[in-house]
């Protein structure tokens, strides 16, 4: 990798010194312009061309091409292709040319074709300075290697996103970042920056943004015939991502019961074994909703056969739903060598083609990845699932090594092969989207009575559409494995991408469920679990036991604490999944999307905001007792304690072990549900609605049957709760909407936060008021 590095430096150099080397020179002046409906394309004396599609007021989209026509191929994952009409002007000016919306104005300099964006008041947020375009033939393709330059202003701009790196990472300035699909990383290319833009570097083959040099970043592919990216203007980062999910798809609604506890371990073995944990949970009164069935539940890879320990799948799964649980299953896209499927499938030419290219080449009766990006091979795929698992109840899919990968090759195997759509390392990336396309797209096609969720190791660009939650891989059960955990997850949540989970207690080494360290390590990533978007508990254990009661009575005090907490704060869980599906919203949310202007928050990478309301502060240090953490500039209070406290700075906060430090923003109105075992056990009434004081704030209560697509009908209430601070008053309003099994009228049981005051887990001793509430506005005056 490094003398591959030194390479392309090299070549880099020569073609910067020597124009004619390469497809771009610092000398290429425009030389004509054409401005349509859309946007405007211009000549390069070269023969170049490049285009600006004005998709919106905030969205434009830059096409350049070495030569004078647009190579085209299909784009998989952009699926919005007609924008309305937008306003835009074209003037000339004394050095090129501008483009002008609403949002941004953008100079094209006629002598070089420098391109600089800035936002209606003229400040520059970036300057892509030049592009290059390397031919070469890869996987047997004429193509070429592409490259741009963008120029960064001010030594404080913050880059965010990529998708999901492991090294520990938060702010990727100065940083370089290989973007390829590999297991634990995961590769989403688009980034955010505090100027307040991102780009979506639309190409799927493997690429890198690099800004080791710190005021310039570097963003390149392997393949790419044209250089293609979506410019992105917020100023917020919550516009930007809104903006990504326009282009690539919005995220649908998971059923209820997936925002409840998750359980699983690698893994439960037979049917009878996890019956009997189902059971128990139920027996002891434990909350959850999910039980997982890892691998090796089948005879063969890919045959979609239950081995003799499960000798009947469909009663097992009635039994876990008798018993409120829904059922997850692993599902893998290789295939082994023995069965009709992998027969058929191989005669059919569905394995991703490794005859010509692969070293050492594929044979017949080796190990096989079917070919996700081939439509014929992606039904099949889906309809061995339907066929053995959806059609005997299954809830959930677990869809691993999805980079793609074997277990003997731990590389992305699209590298140097051929798909049906052409060459793997052109679109190298792009497997997860194709096969998470197949099973959201099979499961919709047959049934609209249960959403579909999905679990996958890796991720592209767009699966948020397909109902994808995605989990961080095989990490380590070690401190420093779970520390990285939450820049990961944050830059996840930055990339666009709303869903996302961790194996809580880590994966590899086995830890010793008898070791205090370890009952520790695992306490505090629970309690972090119980505040991300997914909640699932993962991992191999020794003894083989993963079950909250596993780690003796004292941890799993604390564990059921957070398992109760999670249950309680359903209600405003479930709203925030309206959210992001009504509003593009982002649920794990880095202290740099709501203060994008403070400095301090822009490089805290081990804090986040879930939701509008709390300030979740992870405990990563072993021993620890308190916890060193920023409080942004406003008004906090301490969950547990109700104290009220200035933000703006540093604090030690107090960190037992039964306890991780929350705090909730003033402004909020958060609404707390009954105790339950489950999701939907019962009526969500009455709610304690907890109110804190000391600045305005909304907050709307969302619900509707809990598990089909009747909401896409409109089959849906929202409750909208403000209150205003110079008023002192709490106003319901009125109703929006219904649905079938709606509570007509409900009780909220109204607190304003204090001191010892509606704080903790536990429901507060003494309410405010009581309101009983019919669906129209209702006012209420704090004392």
């Amino acid at each position: 990798m490094r003398l591959r590095a030194i390479f392309l430096f090299l070549l880099s150099l020569v073609c910067y010194c020597f124009p004619a080397f390469g497809q771009w020179t610092p000398h290429d002046p425009i030389t004509g312009s054409k401005k349509s409906e859309e946007g405007v394309v211009f000549e390069l004396k070269s023969g170049a061309r490049l285009k600006f599609q004005i998709c919106n007021e905030a969205i434009v989209h830059l096409i350049y091409s070495p030569v004078s026509t647009f190579a085209s191929h299909p784009d998989y994952v952009v699926i919005k292709k007609e924008w309305p009409r937008a306003a835009f002007t074209f003037d000339k000016t004394s050095d090129g040319y501008r483009l002008t919306t609403s949002k941004l104005q953008i100079q094209i300099t006629a002598s070089t074709g420098a391109i600089n964006y800035s936002d209606a008041s003229g400040k520059t947020l970036a300057t892509d300075g030049k592009r290059l375009m390397y031919p070469q033939t890869v996987n047997g393709e004429n193509t070429y290697r592409g490259e741009t330059v963008i120029n960064m202003y001010g030594s404080q701009e913050g880059l965010y996103g990529l998708g999901q790196h492991q090294a520990g990472v938060f702010n990727f300035r100065g940083e370089s970042v290989e973007l390829s699909q590999e297991n634990t990383n995961i590769t989403i290319p688009l980034f955010v920056s505090t100027n307040g833009y991102g780009i979506f570097w639309n190409n799927t083959s493997r690429s890198r943004f690099n800004n080791r040099f710190v005021h310039v970043l570097y963003l390149s592919s392997e393949v790419a015939d044209t250089i293609d990216y979506y410019f992105l203007y917020g100023p917020d980062l919550d516009k930007i991502v809104a903006s990504y999910r326009e282009l690539t798809g919005q995220a649908p609604m998971f059923g209820r019961w997936a925002y409840g506890f998750w359980q699983c371990k690698n893994r439960y073995k037979s049917e009878k074994e996890i019956l009997a944990v189902a059971h128990k949970y139920r027996e002891v009164k434990l909350p959850v909703d999910d039980i997982v069935q890892d691998w090796f539940w089948w005879n063969r890879k890919g045959e979609h056969v239950f081995n003799d320990n499960y000798p009947d799948p469909k009663g097992m799964v009635d039994d876990l739903h008798k018993n409120n649980f829904h059922l997850m299953i692993s599902v893998w896209p290789f295939f082994e060598p023995g069965s009709k499927e992998y027969e058929e499938m191989d005669k059919k030419g569905w394995f991703i083609d490794r005859t010509k290219f692969a070293s050492p080449p594929y044979h017949a009766g080796q190990m096989a990845v079917y070919d996700a990006t081939n439509p014929e091979a992606r039904k099949y795929y889906w309809n061995l699932m339907d066929k053995a698992l959806f059609s005997v109840g299954v809830d959930a899919w677990w869809l691993d090594t999805t980079e793609p990968e074997t277990e003997n090759q731990e590389e992305n195997i699209m590298l140097g092969h051929k798909v049906s759509i052409g060459s793997g390392d052109r679109y190298a990336n792009i497997f997860p989207l194709m096969t998470t396309t197949a099973v959201y797209e099979g499961q919709r096609s047959a049934s609209d009575k249960k959403r579909v969720f999905i679990l996958s190791r890796s991720v592209f660009a767009g699966a948020q559409r397909n109902a994808v939650t995605a989990w961080s891989g095989d990490i380590l059960e070690n401190w420093l494995a779970f520390q990285r955990q939450i820049p990961a997850g944050l830059n996840y949540s930055l990339s666009g991408m709303p869903y996302w989970t961790t194996d809580i207690g880590g994966f590899i080494s086995g830890g010793n469920l008898n070791d205090p360290q370890y009952r520790e390590l695992y306490t505090r990533w629970f309690q972090y679990g119980a505040f991300c978007p997914i909640f699932r508990t993962h991992g191999t254990r020794n003894p083989d036991e993963n079950e909250l009661w596993s780690y003796g009575p004292e941890t799993e005090k604390v564990l059921v604490q957070f398992d109760r907490l999670r249950y309680r704060m359903m209600p405003y869980i479930y709203s925030l999944a309206w959210m992001v599906t009504d509003q593009s919203y982002t649920p794990m949310r880095p202290l740099v999307m709501d203060f994008r202007d403070d400095v301090k928050a822009q490089n805290v990478g081990d804090q986040f905001l879930y939701g509008p309301a709390f300030l979740v502060n992870p405990v990563t240090e072993q021993g620890a007792t308190e916890r060193h953490l920023y409080l942004p500039g406003t008004t906090w209070y301490d969950f547990w304690t109700g104290e009220e406290l200035q933000g703006g700075h540093w604090i030690n906060a107090p960190a037992p072990i039964d306890r991780m430090p929350l705090y909730v923003r003033a402004g909020s109105i958060v609404p707390l549900g009954p105790d339950e075992q489950y999701a939907g056990e019962k009526p969500v009434d009455p709610i304690e609605l907890r109110v804190y004081r000391g600045a305005d704030g909304h907050f709307t209560l969302y619900e509707d049957e809990n598990d089909n697509y009747n909401y896409e009908k409109g089959m849906h209430a929202e409750i909208p709760i403000s209150w205003n601070e110079r008023e002192h008053k709490l106003k319901i309003g009125d109703r929006r909407g219904s649905f079938p099994g709606m509570l007509n009228e409900r009780t909220f049981h109204v607190v304003f936060v204090g001191s010892a005051h509606g704080v903790g887990v536990e429901t507060a001793s003494v309410f405010d008021q009581t309101v009983r509430y019919a669906g129209k506005i209702v006012s209420i005056s704090a004392k």
